[in-house]
């Protein structure tokens, strides 16, 4: 790993000062007495070498990187409220690895990977890592490591999470029991017992002198003065998820400072939060199984035991018992977000199939010995013994215990949420909807188009609660113009493709690379020959050559084995004579971590 670093001497401090002191007097005229925001944007960034625990958790990466005087790690202060400084001020975290060649140095390259919520402190490191191993006899790898020679690659932990200023909202008081099954939930019970946990937390983080000022408005100003103190004239910016949400909203207020902007898995920012992120996901969730994953396990009908057409398949969901859609739901939303995970998707809905006629045909589903006994006799695979005791491990250890913890020993802790800054950008930034029978309908419509998937909702009754947004959304007509470069997969379960699709076409200037027949979430680095040329080529100022441009899928594992495309033509880049990276596995296994990160629960932070 290290021998592919390109030292580069970090710049002093004086030099940093001088250079934050130049760009702020060229923003404020050069004014210093009448500006409030002055001496924010004349600070000196003491970049100093990175503490080995800032990431948290322990990072090969960052140990690999830490004796680099490339790189460095920073704090910079900004105003609590960005209107009235006289509030006090944050902490925002900052990792920045430096240009491998100053003299041909474009600016910073800041990433945030979403959430929202998410700390993305550490997320240029993942991708760093991976672009380090291009292969620079190859024309995609050789573009690569361009990045790395002319951006620094920069991340930072969000206000109100992380390393930076965070959030956390608690009580004492205790949860209360939910019945999360589509019948259930509106039940008189269910239904106090949703509004008592909603309101036990939002009242909680309004007691918190902090969140009203945890909401995009005010990362997006963080943003600004974070690219005036690394010295650039322009933002360049790579988003995920939520990240294209901060992206918008940093290009409608600051339109003159977009540089080279990528959104990637696009959340439609034309209407609410509310509309925008949450209310669709459950029936995404769904389309992805019905129309994709469906199809794809009766390709693979005699791998997968499922059905031998689509309509055999999709009549598993309907089939569970309530209590195994809520529990099943669980592990299956978490593997919709990625295409390597396709397997591990419809092998836990054969774990699931079993364990829910195992537990129809018990008298008792407490009965933990009654239930060994009836896994142990339901064949999970007729084929192959490995993977009918894999499936039958999964449906034991994990949807069992899941199972218990739902419906057999739910446990009622305190109403806590830390930290909390995704839940109070999530209220924060736009209106949602207060009156309860409104949301109950919102509610009673997933449940009826996603049993399996509708519950997250009933977590985000707590904005309806919170007392209505701190902040007013801009206008993004200022966007209209813009070279952005969306992407985005066809069935992306977490980010809408509607939406994202609806919002792109408002842009006219901006471009996109659209994936169909992919449910990929964080569509780049895709490690192929269509998607990675155009995003790399249009971060080193290229011209996008279409308004859109398609980009084949890649196969998902299955599909891939059967075809004999394996992971060695995927991962160096497909068509392509030379291996875009130097060691094409251990490649794909970082650029499959720097992915995991996109979607990491806002409490692993």
């Amino acid at each position: 790993m290290r021998t592919n670093l390109r030292q580069l001497p970090v710049r002093t401090a004086a030099v940093w000062a001088m250079v934050s002191a130049v760009a702020a007097l060229s923003a404020c005229g050069g004014d210093g007495g009448s500006d409030p925001l002055q001496p924010y944007r004349e600070q000196t960034v003491q970049w100093t070498e990175c503490d080995a625990t800032i990431l948290g958790t322990a990072n090969t990466t960052f140990d690999e990187l830490k004796g680099s005087d490339r790189l460095r790690c920073g704090y910079i202060r900004a105003p609590l409220d960005w209107a009235n400084t006289e509030r006090g001020d944050v902490s925002i975290a900052v990792m920045r690895l430096a240009a491998g060649k100053p003299e041909n140095r474009r600016g910073a390259l800041v990433f945030n990977p979403g959430g929202p919520g998410t700390d993305g402190l550490s997320l240029s490191l993942r991708l760093f890592a991976a672009f380090a191993k291009s292969n620079p006899e190859s024309p995609q790898g050789a573009e690569q490591l361009r990045l790395l020679d002319e951006y620094d690659m920069v991340g930072f932990s969000p206000r109100g999470v992380g390393a930076s200023t965070r959030l956390d909202c608690a009580t004492n008081e205790l949860t209360r029991f939910v019945d999360e099954t589509s019948s259930g939930w509106n039940t008189p019970e269910s239904l106090e017992n949703i509004e008592y946990n909603n309101g036990k937390l939002a009242e909680a983080c309004r007691k918190n002198p902090v969140t009203p000022y945890i909401n995009t408005d005010a990362t997006a100003r963080d943003m600004d003065l974070m690219r005036g103190l690394l010295g650039d004239e322009k933002l360049n910016y790579v988003g995920y998820s939520y990240g294209t949400w901060l992206g918008a909203w940093y290009a409608s207020l600051f339109p003159e400072k977009v540089g080279r902007m990528v959104l990637d898995s696009a959340a439609d920012f034309s209407t609410t939060f509310e509309a925008a992120a949450l209310a669709p996901q459950p029936a995404a969730r769904q389309r992805l199984f019905d129309e994709l994953l469906s199809a794809y396990a009766v390709r693979h009908a005699d791998y997968f035991h499922l059905g031998e057409n689509q309509a055999e398949v999709q009549a598993i969901f309907p089939s569970l018992s309530e209590k195994m859609q809520a529990v099943l739901g669980r592990p299956l939303s978490g593997l919709g977000y990625f295409r390597k995970d396709a397997d591990s998707y419809m092998n836990a809905v054969a774990a699931g199939k079993g364990l829910d006629a195992v537990l129809k045909n018990v008298p008792d589903p407490a009965d933990e010995d009654a239930i060994k006994k009836g896994l142990d006799e339901y064949v999970f695979d007729p084929v192959s013994a490995a993977r009918d005791e894999e499936l039958r491990e999964y449906a034991g250890a994990t949807l069992y215990a899941i199972y218990e913890h739902l419906w057999l020993n739910p446990a009622f802790s305190s109403v806590a949420l830390s930290p909390a800054g995704g839940q109070a950008v999530r209220c924060n930034d736009t209106p949602w909807t207060t009156d309860w029978t409104a949301w109950s309908g919102v509610i009673r419509d997933a449940a009826q188009r996603a049993p399996l998937f509708f519950s997250t909702l009933l977590d985000q009754r707590v904005c309806g609660l919170w007392g209505g947004p701190s902040v007013k959304k801009p206008d993004f007509a200022p966007m209209k113009p813009l070279d952005i470069l969306f992407l985005q997969s066809e069935f992306d379960s977490a980010t809408y493709t509607g939406g994202a699709n609806a919002f792109f076409a408002q842009l006219p200037g901006a471009h996109r690379v659209y994936v169909p027949g992919d449910y990929q979430h964080g569509v780049f680095p895709y490690q192929d020959a269509c998607v990675d040329p155009l995003v790399t080529s249009y971060l080193l100022g290229k011209p996008v050559p279409s308004r859109e441009a398609i980009c084949q899928a890649k196969p998902m594992p299955q599909d891939a084995e059967n075809s004999g495309a394996g992971a060695k033509s995927a991962q160096s880049g497909a068509g392509s004579a030379v291996p875009v990276y130097n060691d094409p596995e251990e490649a794909g296994k970082l650029i499959d971590e720097f992915k995991q990160g996109l979607i990491q629960p806002e409490s692993g932070s």
